[in-house]
C-alpha cells in the first residue's frame, strides 16, 4: 500500500468546519461527525475525502495561539494533478483565497494558498510542467 497524508486540522466548531469543506472545497464526509455524550453539540472529530485526499478535522480545546499570518504560512500541502482547474472551481465556490496560482520555480511546484473558517492555510499544487 502506497503511503498517503492524512492532516488533522483544528476547528472552533466541527460542524461549521464539515459545512466549508463540503459547500466551498467539494470533500464529503462520508463517515459523519463523531458527536460523543457529553461533548461539544457541533462535534469533536470528522474526517473529509476528495478523491484520494482526506482530511481530519478536530475541536480546539483551547485558546488560539496567535499566528504571524503576514508571512505564506500554510498548515498542510496537498500535492494535486492540475491546479489550475482546481483554483477556478474553488474560486466559483467562493473559497477564501489567500495567494493566487503562482510557479515556484526553487521548488518547482504551481500552487495557491486557500484559508479556511479557522484560519488553516492549505496549500494545493502540482508540478511545473515544461512543454
Amino acid at each position: 500500500m502506497a503511503w498517503s497524508v492524512a492532516p488533522v486540522l483544528g476547528a472552533n466548531n466541527v460542524a461549521n468546519s464539515v459545512d466549508y469543506y463540503r459547500e466551498k472545497l467539494g470533500f464529503q464526509n462520508p463517515n459523519g461527525i463523531f458527536r460523543p455524550e457529553g461533548h461539544e453539540t457541533s462535534g469533536v472529530y470528522a474526517i473529509m475525502t476528495r478523491d484520494d485526499i482526506s482530511l481530519h478535522i478536530q475541536i480546539r480545546r483551547r485558546d488560539l495561539y496567535p499566528n504571524d499570518r503576514e508571512r505564506i504560512e500554510s498548515d498542510v500541502y496537498l500535492y494535486v494533478e492540475d491546479v489550475d482547474p482546481l483554483f477556478a472551481e474553488f474560486d466559483k465556490r467562493g473559497a477564501k483565497i489567500v495567494r493566487g496560482i503562482t510557479d515556484g520555480p526553487n521548488y518547482g511546484l504551481r500552487d495557491f494558498v486557500i484559508e479556511d473558517l479557522d484560519q488553516n492555510r492549505l496549500i494545493f499544487g502540482s508540478p511545473i510542467t515544461t512543454e
